[in-house]
C-alpha cells in the first residue's frame, strides 16, 4: 500500500513506541516523515532505522511544552517541504500517582505534555493547512479518557481534554477541509506502560482469564499504528470528531 505517496507527516513523540510505529508505517506506505521529540538519542536512532529502510524521514527536536521549540519544530517541517499534510499527537507521560499524593508539579507536567502540547502544535500546524484547504489532524487520547482509572486523575483529565481538543478542531476546521480525529488506545505494552508491566499485583487485573480484555492480550504499539494511519488516510475523508477505541474489547 501506498496511501500516503508525497504526502508529508508529522509525528511529534515519535521516538519509540506508539509513536515509532506510526512513524515506521507511513514511511513505509510513501510519506515523507518527520519524527518530532525530546528524547534526542532514541529520535536519532529511530531516524537512521527508517532510512535504512528505505523510508525519507527527518528528525526534529522539540520540548512540546515550550511553545517556541514547537513554533520553530513547524516552521522547521515548513521549510524543508512546504507543508504538513498529516499531523500525528502522540507525544505523553503517565506517571502512576494516588490523587491525594499528586503534586503540583506532577500534574502540571503531564498536562503541559498531553494537553497543552497538543494545543500548541495543532494551533501552530492548522493554519498552514487552511491555507491548502486539507489536512489530517490525529491525536492520541486514551481509554482512560472515558473510563478513568485510579492513580491516574492527571492523566485522566488531560487525555479527555485530548479528546475535546480534537472535536472542537472537527468543529471548527472542518468546513476548511480539514478531519480532525483521536484514538483511544487501551493498555499498550510501550515505555510507558513498563513499570506497571512489571507489577504483579496491578497485573492481576489483566489476567487473561479474568476476561477484561475479550481479545485476551494487552496491545502493542502496531495494533495501534493501523487505526491511527486509516483515520489519516483518504479512506477516513469523512470521518471527523471521532474516538476510536483500540483497546481489544475493554470498553465493549
Amino acid at each position: 500500500m501506498a496511501r500516503f505517496t508525497d504526502q508529508v507527516a508529522l509525528v511529534v513523540g515519535g521516538a519509540q513506541g506508539i509513536g515509532k510505529a506510526i512513524g515506521v508505517q507511513l514511511g513505509r506506505e510513501g510519506a515523507r516523515v518527520v519524527i518530532a521529540d525530546m528524547d534526542c538519542p532514541m529520535m536519532e536512532a529511530t531516524v537512521r532505522e527508517m532510512c535504512a529502510a528505505g523510508s525519507d524521514a527527518r528528525p526534529v527536536p522539540c520540548d512540546v511544552r515550550d511553545s517556541a521549540q514547537v513554533r520553530a519544530m513547524v516552521k522547521q517541517v515548513i521549510d524543508w517541504y512546504g507543508r504538513i499534510d498529516v499531523l500525528m499527537y502522540v507525544a505523553g507521560i503517565a506517571p502512576s500517582v494516588p490523587f491525594m499524593d499528586i503534586t503540583e508539579e506532577t500534574w502540571d507536567n503531564t498536562v503541559d505534555t498531553n494537553l497543552r502540547g497538543a494545543f500548541l502544535v495543532s494551533k501552530a500546524v492548522t493554519p498552514h493547512m487552511v491555507a491548502r484547504k486539507r489536512g489530517k489532524l490525529v491525536f492520541m487520547a486514551s481509554t482512560n479518557c472515558w473510563d478513568a482509572e485510579a492513580s491516574l486523575g492527571h492523566y485522566n483529565v488531560s487525555k479527555a481534554g485530548v479528546f475535546l481538543l480534537a472535536k472542537t478542531l472537527a468543529r471548527e476546521l472542518g468546513p476548511h477541509g480539514i478531519n480532525s480525529n483521536a484514538l483511544g488506545p487501551g493498555f499498550i505494552k510501550t515505555r510507558l506502560t513498563v513499570p506497571v508491566l512489571n507489577d504483579p499485583e496491578f497485573m492481576k487485573k489483566y489476567d487473561p482469564a479474568r476476561g477484561l480484555i475479550p481479545l485476551g492480550r494487552l496491545g502493542t504499539p502496531e495494533d495501534v499504528a493501523g487505526p491511527a494511519l486509516f483515520l489519516a488516510s483518504e479512506e477516513a475523508s469523512y470521518i471527523n470528531g471521532v474516538l476510536l477505541f483500540v483497546d481489544g474489547g475493554q470498553l465493549a
